[in-house]
């Protein structure tokens, strides 16, 4: 049977396509706002494939969109108001609470009970969490900080001059760092029935970790070589020639201040890099968001490493590397090519 052509929603005027972008940019509602994108991007000429790819959703639900919009117009994409029970607080009460969570942002029991004894209202967890998402915050683990202890001006003289590097046509630029993983596995946050916990197999096994040692280019494709055990100073110098012989052109690697790269035995190699067309550039210290391979490293941690990867070595290892394939290519060490064969 043919596929059944492809419908678009046509936007009539301009102020009708001003009122949809700022549905899309500004209604408190998700799904509201994800509705308001979808209409613009119909109207582009997005079939309906592209659409339930971008949002992952039915065919049948942005078939249902469009047909929304062209019989009610904008108004016709927002939620109706569903009936429920009077709020448990009042204005001046979710004020209160609102200020509690953000003096109080990691201990909802403190929130509860300071809320109680300031307004003498009881409220459970749940709705805890439905205040606090209508207050457009959301339960996430907080980021550790170095800024601190880093020198500001280092940092912005660093990020101007690799702003200015990736200006430039004829240079490549490209991220290095390592990252473990190991079989203790990670422990991330996510969002579970109530009363339920997922587990992490855990196993703790001395010495059954991988690293992961990669080059992250501007457009998102990682070249990356797996290692087993400690990175030394002499694996890292291995890597960086076999890259060298990669470049098609200068390019600069973007690194942190390391001890495997800043050796005496790194340094004395840094010439003979620089002849090849790969030139070092050490960033200044505690500043990982110059790095951009570090948001690969805690992607792959944190949401696309499943919970049963963790369980054993080889399922650790078959399924970094499968992650990995699907955005580069992976590079055995020696000491983990007889998990290759």
């Amino acid at each position: 049977m043919a596929r059944p052509a492809s419908v678009f929603a046509k936007i009539q005027s301009n102020q009708q396509r001003n009122e949809l972008v700022a549905l899309w940019k500004e209604d408190p509602h998700h799904y509201t706002r994800m509705r308001a994108h979808a209409i613009i991007l119909s109207d582009a000429h997005y079939e309906i494939e592209k659409i339930v790819e971008i949002f992952g959703v039915k065919r049948d639900t942005v078939r249902d969109w469009i047909q929304r919009f062209e019989q009610g117009g904008v108004d016709a994409l927002r939620d109706e108001d569903r009936p429920g029970g009077p709020r448990k607080l009042n204005e001046e009460e979710e004020e209160i609470l609102r200020d509690l969570l953000r003096r109080y942002p990691s201990r909802p029991a403190t929130v509860i009970a300071r809320l109680r004894a300031r307004t003498g209202k009881s409220i459970g967890r749940d709705t805890l969490r439905r205040y606090a998402k209508r207050f457009h915050l959301s339960w996430k683990r907080f980021r550790r900080s170095l800024r601190k202890r880093r020198d500001e001006k280092a940092f912005r003289l660093a990020q101007d001059e690799l702003a200015e590097l990736l200006k430039e046509p004829k240079i490549d630029v490209v991220y290095f760092d390592e990252a473990g993983f190991s079989l203790k596995g990670v422990v991330p946050y996510g969002w579970l029935p109530v009363g339920k916990r997922m587990d992490v197999p855990v196993t703790g096994a001395h010495g059954s970790n991988v690293q992961a040692i990669g080059f992250e280019h501007q457009d998102g494709h990682a070249q990356t070589y797996l290692h087993k055990g400690y990175v030394s100073t002499e694996t890292v110098i291995q890597i960086m020639d076999d890259f060298c012989e990669t470049i098609e052109q200068t390019t600069v690697v973007v690194l942190d201040n390391a001890s495997c790269h800043t050796s005496h035995a790194f340094n004395a190699c840094v010439e003979r890099w620089a002849a090849h067309g790969l030139l070092v550039y050490h960033l200044p210290p505690y500043s990982p968001e110059l790095n951009s391979i570090e948001r690969l490293w805690k992607k792959l941690k944190y949401q696309l490493m499943p919970a049963e990867a963790w369980e054993k070595f080889s399922t650790l290892l078959n399924t970094l590397t499968s992650k990995l394939c699907d955005i580069g290519e992976v590079i055995f060490m020696p000491l983990l090519e007889s998990y290759a064969r």
